[in-house]
């Protein structure tokens, strides 16, 4: 090359975005989650209180101290519970942010007017003591969850309130997750103690499979990222 050739920069030439497969794929599984999950609440909530509209059977006999209190808590907790399935798409936050919002602080207000309704049923339907503490235990854990949700978004911390609201769903699906186990396992209504031992722990399940599910991606790719091909650690 002469030597008063003139050097041309070299322009790196951008690729063609490429749509994510991934997004159709996400997409079919949470609608085919929330399908399914909504089909056991149902058929589960049937099975239990399928006559609790007639006075004289047990079931609304049970629930017969807490009539003023459990209709505000039933109406509003089934709300929070449809509500929350549409703040999980991603498509509906990108197109319609504003949807999304209002979707979004009713189902705030469901909870925390489902929440303590909650406790107030507990302490009105005659129960054992761990079984109170644990109705208080799963509002106080949804309640809680949702609260710092809201002050995250509040702050302008998407990413934490995403977390968040994850952390709250799982308290709500307490009520499915108990009838559910207790629909396909009918010998747990003979044994009150293990009707007690499924109830806790579904609510230990709400507050530790969500960090499990939100940090585990992260630290696999940590651990899998630390290690070089040959087996060597990429730092030294």
């Amino acid at each position: 090359m002469p030597a008063n050739s003139p050097v041309v920069p070299s322009r790196s030439v951008p690729s063609p975005s490429v749509p994510s497969r991934s997004a159709p794929l996400l997409f079919s599984a949470k609608l085919w989650f929330f399908v399914g999950f909504f089909a056991l609440t149902i058929l589960a909530t049937y099975e239990k209180n399928a006559r609790v509209f007639e006075p004289a059977s047990p079931i609304a006999q049970h629930y017969a101290p807490a009539s003023w209190f459990l209709p505000v808590h039933a109406v509003f907790g089934i709300l929070a519970l449809g509500l929350a399935a549409f703040q999980f798409s991603n498509r509906l936050r990108a197109r319609y942010l504003r949807v999304h919002r209002v979707l979004g602080y009713a189902y705030v207000a469901s909870v925390f007017i489902s929440g303590p309704f909650a406790i107030f049923v507990a302490f009105k339907i005659p129960k054992v003591f761990s079984v109170i503490a644990a109705n208080c235990m799963q509002a106080l854990g949804w309640m809680v969850c949702t609260g710092i949700a809201l002050y995250c978004i509040r702050r302008g911390n998407v990413a934490l309130h995403r977390r968040w609201m994850i952390r709250s769903y799982p308290f709500a699906m307490v009520f499915t997750a108990g009838r559910t186990v207790a629909m396909f396992v009918p010998s747990i209504a003979l044994h009150p103690s293990a009707g007690e031992a499924v109830f806790w722990m579904a609510i230990v399940l709400a507050a530790f499979l969500p960090g499990v599910f939100l940090d585990w991606p992260a630290k696999r790719g940590v651990a899998m990222g630390s290690v070089a091909p040959e087996g060597r650690s990429v730092l030294s």
